[in-house]
């Protein structure tokens, strides 16, 4: 899943690819192997076919950033190629998937907490405290106060020791025969585990548009945001799949599916100490709520940005004393509140697959868009035809990942796009 880092307003290449990286790496570190899990060590092929999907994708957004310089990712290149309705309904969805995406990482903190708390944590538990979180936070940042940008910052500097501790050190408890055991647990066919394993991994590589995002604030954006997205996706890559294979290697696969904490899990497991589990799962649940705070505040002001263009109902653009978008953030908390609702479940694990599976359908569409601009664009700038090619890819690689989403999941997006439909023509309307 995705985190936000504060970035000064000349990035040079090094800070704009540890922004890349750390976004794609965000939470989803935490819990993404035991969902995994269940397929077994087989997803490994899923994992290097989704790498090469995602870095087709990378290259169109390396190459549009190029053509367009100065946008702002998705939605500035469909507003750009496909027009102005376009555009709106990129950002529409886009950001809908960002308020969903951001329940991951208060259900990602019911997990790590089974583990320091002294009392089973019910999902009527997990629902009054991940609520709590969303407000507190909502509350700080309306406030205005600096405490939660130097928390969520000294808090991701912390969790990046367990991370790749885990990911280079872990290789050296790593047992052959465990990993062999849980390489097909299911016993189902190759085909069938990559597809099952698609939407799932995607969620790894969300954010790999972070840098063409932020591309009017890098140094040199012609060189250094294409090279950052590059490099991201393959340091993430790297970090996930180690780990992933690292935790099938220690962990029995059966085990691991059924967790809630696997990073702290299994350090406990190679330091034979309950400990080091409970010290993990405090940095996690940490690194996730400050991750959850900073995050809030980027998408209130996101919306913000939004409505001042017209592209989200002026309520958005208000500003308290503090310059602190306070309507949005409270909208924001109150649909982040009915997400905890809706998708609350008996374990954090099973509360985290309903949340990536319901973004991770919507941040596809954002992307199929960029595809088909880059395509639209291409004629227009005379680009290399190769790069039609790669687009192709990229776009067929995000059509089948929804094909292979729960088709009561495409349902659900298929209002929001209705709902966003609708919104924009009021918006005409009134305009």
């Amino acid at each position: 899943m995705v985190k936000n880092n504060q970035i000064s307003a000349s990035i040079g290449l090094f800070n704009i690819t540890l922004l890349v990286t750390s976004n794609m790496l965000g939470s989803g570190i935490y819990m993404l192997p035991a969902s995994l899990a269940q397929n077994g060590g087989m997803t490994i092929i899923a994992w290097l076919i989704t790498l090469i999907g995602v870095l087709a994708f990378a290259l169109v957004m390396a190459k549009l950033s190029l053509v367009i310089p100065g946008g702002a990712g998705p939605y500035s290149y469909a507003k750009k190629a496909l027009g102005d309705a376009m555009g709106f309904h990129t950002n529409f969805i886009y950001s809908i998937g960002n308020w969903i995406a951001l329940v991951s990482m208060p259900a990602i903190v019911i997990g790590y907490l089974q583990n320091i708390v002294p009392w089973t944590i019910t999902t009527t538990d997990s629902i009054i405290i991940q609520v709590i979180i969303i407000w507190f936070f909502t509350g700080l940042n309306i406030l205005g106060t600096k405490f939660i940008n130097r928390f969520q910052s000294i808090s991701f500097i912390i969790a990046l020791f367990p991370i790749l501790f885990v990911a280079f050190g872990g290789w050296f408890w790593f047992d052959k025969g465990i990993f062999l055991n849980g390489y097909n647990p299911t016993h189902a066919n190759a085909t069938s585990v990559i597809n099952n394993s698609f939407n799932t991994i995607m969620w790894a590589f969300i954010g790999v548009e972070s840098a063409c995002v932020s591309a009017r604030l890098v140094k040199n954006p012609i060189r250094n945001v294409p090279l950052a997205t590059i490099l991201g996706v393959i340091i993430a890559a790297i970090v996930y799949i180690s780990i992933y294979i690292v935790m099938l290697g220690i962990i029995p696969a059966d085990m691991l599916s059924k967790s809630n904490s696997p990073l702290a899990d299994v350090l406990k497991i190679m330091f034979h100490s309950q400990k080091i589990g409970i010290i993990v799962s405090i940095i996690a649940t940490l690194d996730c709520i400050g991750a959850m705070g900073g995050w809030c505040l980027v998408t209130g002001q996101t919306a913000q940005l939004a409505a001042s263009e017209g592209l989200f109902p002026k309520m958005f653009a208000k500003i308290n004393k503090k310059d602190m978008p306070s309507v949005g953030l409270i909208t924001l908390a109150i649909f982040m509140s009915l997400i905890v609702i809706i998708t609350a479940s008996p374990t954090a694990q099973e509360q985290f697959n309903k949340i990536i599976s319901m973004s991770v359908l919507l941040y596809l569409l954002p992307y199929i868009y960029s595809t088909i601009s880059l395509m639209v664009i291409g004629k227009r700038h005379r680009i290399n035809s190769k790069y039609y090619f790669i687009a192709s890819i990229a776009c067929g690689f995000m059509i089948w990942s929804i094909r292979m989403t729960d088709f009561n999941l495409i349902k659900y997006a298929i209002g929001i796009i209705v709902i966003g439909l609708i919104c924009k023509m009021f918006s005409r309307k009134k305009s």
